[in-house]
């Protein structure tokens, strides 16, 4: 499962992951945050990550172009999960990356909330 919501009136935005992607799932969310990026300005993005148990292959090739796409166009990222490989794969990226990225174990939610919308 994956969705994609975006807080009204603000530029916080949350992706949620939980199980395996399927390929209706990311052209859902893909839409949604490119209607939301379109609308100008920067987001702020909270990536819960539940479960990842892969995704459809049609999703997979989609991602990377996507992302890559849309990485000017968000400032901070928190990315929440206790998958010790996302958080080593974050804390890399976050060198290369123009957004800020922090990670917190799933744990402290509500404290990744707080640092994207004071950030």
């Amino acid at each position: 499962m994956l969705s994609y919501t975006k807080k009204p009136d603000t530029n916080v935005a949350e992706i949620v992951v939980d199980g395996k992607i399927t390929d209706a799932e990311m052209d859902a969310a893909m839409t949604a945050m490119k209607a939301d990026l379109d609308k100008g300005g920067k987001l702020k993005l909270l990536e819960d990550i539940r479960a990842f148990e892969g995704m459809e292959p049609a999703a997979f090739f989609k991602d990377p172009r996507f992302g890559l796409s849309m990485m000017k166009s968000v400032s901070h990222v928190a990315l929440v999960t206790d998958a010790p490989w996302l958080k080593a794969l974050a804390e890399t990226f976050n060198f290369v990356s123009p957004a800020q990225i922090r990670v917190f174990e799933r744990a402290r939610l509500e404290e990744a909330r707080s640092w994207l919308a004071t950030a």
